[in-house]
């Protein structure tokens, strides 16, 4: 038995110190996003009527080898159609009970394989507990809908610039480090805004605030979300030196 509970020890260390070894030597993942403006330009607020009567259009350029989101597929292929580097890739829109409303990630068992073989997942919540009912996707303006699915889209097309190892380093940090997640977090709002989504983002990021039923939440985890995302005001502040939005943003 004592030999037994030794070599479960001994594993575990010698995974500890692997971890601690990739961690060291495997390559550099950085916490911010590669920031190139779009060469879509920027709209103030869509038009769902007429982009729903492009939506045939849109899956043919945009959705293929995508599985859309059911009764968001509009949106799925809006937030695409502003990351065209995700074209090619594998992604699947998923429904999913969580702890936050949505999360993007690969695929674990694509990751064992050629890089065009990887699978990016974004869990969308439906059920997240009552407090953050008001700030689900089905509960969100359309615009703000989009906005919230691009920076997932956004968090893929990072993971898509990385090796394996650099992916499992990249997580590493993620995880066991609050200032390295909040600079990869408000850089990855940054890249939504270079893809001509600021906008939305504005959208998303004021009714999360403001929004009567969102209100209570928001106090409670103001802190985290406003040292975690960029704020409103952040937000239009970034409108005003990106080149797509011209040189000050209208309010």
């Amino acid at each position: 038995m004592f030999k037994k509970i030794l070599r479960t020890l001994l594993f575990i260390l010698l995974g500890v110190l692997v971890l601690i070894g990739a961690t060291l030597l495997i390559p550099k993942a950085g916490a911010q996003q590669q920031l190139t403006p779009s060469e879509i330009m920027p709209v103030r607020q869509f038009d769902s009527l007429y982009w729903a009567m492009q939506r045939e259009i849109l899956q043919k350029e945009f959705g293929e080898r995508k599985t859309l989101l059911p009764g968001f597929e509009l949106q799925c292929l809006l937030a695409l159609r502003h990351f065209p580097e995700l074209k090619d890739a594998r992604i699947r829109f998923a429904y999913q009970k969580a702890l936050i409303p949505l999360a993007s990630r690969p695929a674990f068992f694509s990751l064992f394989g050629k890089r065009s073989g990887r699978e990016y997942r974004i869990i969308v919540s439906n059920n997240s507990g009552q407090a953050m009912e008001p700030i689900l996707l089905k509960n969100l303006p359309f615009d703000a809908q989009v906005a919230i699915l691009a920076h997932e889209l956004a968090h893929a097309a990072h993971y898509e610039q990385l090796s394996t190892w650099g992916l499992f380093k990249f997580g590493l940090l993620y995880l066991g480090s609050a200032n390295f997640r909040a600079r990869h977090e408000r850089s990855t709002d940054e890249r939504v805004i270079y893809h001509a989504l600021g906008w939305q983002l504005f959208e998303y990021a004021r009714y999360v605030r403001t929004a009567p039923d969102a209100v209570s939440q928001y106090e409670a985890m103001q802190e985290f979300l406003d040292s975690t995302y960029l704020t409103p005001s952040d937000i239009l502040e970034a409108l005003g030196r990106v080149p797509i939005y011209g040189l000050s943003a209208p309010y």
